[in-house]
């Protein structure tokens, strides 16, 4: 087997660094993305049981099979500064302020950690307040005909 030649590897390294530093460089992300990221990383969070779109998002959910991940989540991305609108149903007899701070701890730290992006300002608004069984039956209930 041949082994790397390190010298060699260093002197592409350079080359590439050359090569590299003359190119114009800009990553964009859409809004979808971090939508994406933001609903993702709250459906992990111990008291938020759905983000709930508005009136729109509820109308469109009865002619989609599978579950909206920006759903309930609306972002803008203004001079790579992020803010982010939550629409949430969350657990009856937990603590809204805690699970606010977690939720903007965990959504600023993905959205970073993906895209570089620095969240900037993070809205919760909370529509309803659930126990877990009253959501489980409001899950079971069958939505109406297509």
């Amino acid at each position: 087997m041949d082994k790397p030649n390190k010298p060699m590897d260093k002197m592409m390294d350079k080359t590439m660094d050359q090569h590299t530093e003359k190119i114009e460089k800009e990553l964009n992300f859409s809004d979808g993305v971090i939508e994406k990221i933001a609903g993702q990383t709250v459906h992990d969070i111990d008291g938020v049981l759905e983000l709930s779109g508005g009136m729109m998002s509820q109308l469109t959910d009865r002619f989609r099979d599978q579950e909206d991940p920006t759903k309930g989540v609306d972002a803008d991305i203004d001079n790579q500064e992020v803010t982010i609108e939550l629409d949430a149903i969350l657990e009856y007899g937990k603590s809204a302020p805690d699970i606010f701070e977690q939720t903007i701890e965990r959504i600023a730290k993905s959205v970073h950690q993906m895209t570089g992006l620095n969240v900037t300002k993070i809205k919760m608004n909370v529509s309803d307040l659930m126990t877990k069984k009253e959501w489980a039956a409001k899950q079971d209930s069958p939505k109406e005909d297509k």
